[in-house]
């Protein structure tokens, strides 16, 4: 009975939320939970540096979008549902001030499914740098990282890795933050 009050109290505030003009979507978590946030957006991040120079001295930066940026490619995600494919790869990682073998999991493909079903299989390319940087002229660009942004029905702030483009980026293994399903809005 609680949990369907839970889930009744849940759904009012959502229903509240997109009567505010806030988007909401359904994000669900590898240990099993979900959480609905409004106000969301993907967040591309990515370091800039001058051509010539090093990437060390670049600056990093993210752009925001309502897409899917795939290579080239941009597509939008309203109406479908994301889901994220992960491997187990075995990393050497800081622990304890050694670098010590640490399982972690990647994200190694994505899949679109739209309401009536149909799949589209991406595979987790960075995108363009005219996504990312238009008019970069002279400038390298790198992307590092995907994320999600965004807020819970309570007003927290939210802000989850969905994958990494670089090794220099590494997002949580941890079931509680590993996104593998998210639901767009129509």
């Amino acid at each position: 009975m609680k949990r369907l009050c839970l889930a009744v109290a849940v759904l009012a505030l959502a229903s509240q939320a997109a009567g505010e003009g806030g988007e909401t979507i359904l994000v669900h978590f590898a240990d099993g939970s979900s959480v609905p946030l409004r106000s969301w957006s993907l967040s591309y991040e990515y370091s800039a540096w001058r051509r010539g120079e090093s990437p060390a001295l670049g600056a990093t930066a993210s752009k925001e979008a309502k897409e899917i940026w795939v290579g080239k490619r941009a597509i939008p995600v309203a109406g479908l549902t994301l889901d994220i494919q992960y491997r187990q790869l075995e990393r050497g990682q800081e622990v304890e001030g050694e670098i010590r073998p640490v399982v972690v999991a990647v994200a190694t493909g994505l899949t679109l499914v739209a309401a009536d079903g149909k799949k589209t299989v991406l595979k987790p390319d960075p995108p363009h740098r005219d996504l990312i940087a238009p008019g970069a002229e002279g400038t390298m660009v790198q992307a590092r990282s995907l994320d999600l942004r965004g807020e819970t029905l309570t007003g927290t702030k939210r802000d989850v890795c969905l994958l990494s483009y670089t090794a220099l980026v590494q997002c949580s293994s941890e079931a509680d933050q590993r996104v593998v399903k998210i639901q767009f809005s129509p």
